[in-house]
């Protein structure tokens, strides 16, 4: 049964999409419109349908809240980052609409990426309280990097292309070229009150820890174990930053060889600069140093299909969990 299911009415359903998202502003918009209408009609919901653009889509959001149990959300991970600090804390539940270029937070809900099936998913699932992270009181859904990677959201923005797959392009050819002069950062890291320093090109604090599975591709299997996990390179030499890349593209992270691992509830990061550039969720921002970020345990509640609720219960007996 679907979350707001009462055995017969027909309810109301909030639906807010980015526009400006990779695949709306790549695709047949109108088609994908009609998709998600026909498939909530035919469970019995009445969706009320708000398309914005990436400058409205905060104040989209407010309006869908004020008037809606359950919302979902079309867009890439900035979009779910920004619906995240919205609804943090309330009663209501985010429906995850997988409509950006990689799509990582819906990869760690089991959400699929074919949009179809992604609707008939959140529709027939249930809910779920998740964690998310906050960053300088900034919220994310999924990860915070500083150093190589932010360098290459910039370059890559630069870049002009016309697709997803001329935006992957793009940022194929950015990071082959910044690769070769990473950065070289000296920081000061505390992991619950554990002080230690790092020198390293590049360094990502996620949303729990990322899967280790074949794939290449970096998000958690459960993000409601109330964990930070934190990646750092162990080098600036691009040589070893492709290795490190390599090992991670087979579902590497927490034992890849080139890059230190840490966990923790909180995590604190100075550094010389009294600003540093990075990365949330894909979304390019200054932060005053020290960074402070901290895991904020089931603040959020998303749904999920029930697969991927079926995994989450099997994880949950796992020894160690």
């Amino acid at each position: 049964m679907s979350p707001e299911t009462d055995g017969g009415s027909i309810l109301k359903i909030g639906v807010v999409l980015n526009r400006d998202s990779g695949t709306l502003r790549d695709g047949d918009a109108d088609a994908m419109i009609r998709t998600i209408t026909d498939i909530l009609h035919l469970n019995r919901y009445k969706p009320e349908m708000k398309l914005a653009k990436a400058a409205d889509i905060e104040q989209a959001l407010q309006a869908a809240m004020r008037g809606h149990k359950t919302v979902l959300v079309g867009g890439g991970d900035g979009t779910i980052s920004t619906a995240a600090s919205i609804f943090a804390g309330q009663k209501i539940v985010l429906g995850v609409l997988p409509l950006g270029t990689m799509n990582l937070f819906a990869r760690a809900l089991g959400i699929p990426l074919q949009l179809d099936a992604a609707v008939t998913a959140l529709v027939t699932g249930s809910k779920h309280r998740i964690d998310i992270g906050e960053v300088n009181g900034r919220t994310f859904v999924h990860h915070v990097t500083l150093g190589l990677h932010p360098r290459i959201v910039a370059g890559r923005k630069r870049q002009s292309y016309r697709s997803r797959l001329g935006k992957k392009v793009a940022w194929l050819k950015v990071w082959w070229k910044l690769v070769r002069r990473a950065p070289r950062m000296r920081l000061a890291v505390a992991v619950d009150g554990e002080r230690i320093k790092l020198k390293t090109a590049s360094l990502i604090i996620a949303n729990n820890p990322f899967i280790e599975k074949l794939g290449g591709l970096p998000y958690s299997e459960v993000p409601d174990r109330g964990k930070l996990a934190l990646y750092a390179a162990r080098t600036r030499d691009w040589r070893e930053l492709l290795a490190m890349s390599a090992q991670a593209s087979l579902g590497k992270w927490k034992s890849n060889s080139r890059l230190d691992f840490l966990e923790g509830a909180e995590i604190s990061i100075a550094a010389e600069p009294k600003r540093l550039r990075v990365s949330i969720d894909g979304e390019l921002d200054y932060l005053q140093t020290p960074l402070r970020a901290k895991i904020v345990p089931n603040a959020l509640c998303v749904l999920c299909p029930a697969s991927a609720e079926t995994k989450r219960r099997k994880a949950s007996t796992e020894p160690g969990r």
